[in-house]
């Protein structure tokens, strides 16, 4: 996965990576651990060392689009992939907002 990964930092000539983090989710260990194999994958590559990346508390971004799509009465399938897609949207988006408000992004003198 990291080699795939790697393959689109290049592509799209990333420079940063948002990582939606399961904080606080003590009852879905399962969710902390691959998030966490998942960046010491990319860690251990050493060719994304560039890439700066940071992690975001991920707990509200499903709930938010859950109660977006439940008015569309989807079938259960294609509600799971519109809510992964879009929950992931939301953290960046919430990243994003952050960064606008709190981050300098002025350019050093």
């Amino acid at each position: 996965m990291a080699t795939d990964f790697q393959n689109l930092v290049k592509a799209f000539s990333v420079s940063g990576l948002v990582v939606g983090y399961p904080f606080g989710k003590l009852n879905n260990v399962e969710d902390v651990v691959t998030v966490n194999l998942f960046i010491e994958e990319l860690r251990k590559t050493e060719k994304l060392k560039d890439v700066k990346y940071t992690y975001w508390d991920e707990r509200l971004s499903s709930k938010t689009v859950e109660l977006m799509l439940k008015p569309l009465k989807l079938h259960p399938v294609q509600e799971k992939t519109m809510l992964d897609k879009f929950a992931a949207v939301v953290i960046l988006q919430e990243y994003l907002d952050y960064a606008n408000r709190y981050v300098n992004t002025e350019p050093a003198e």
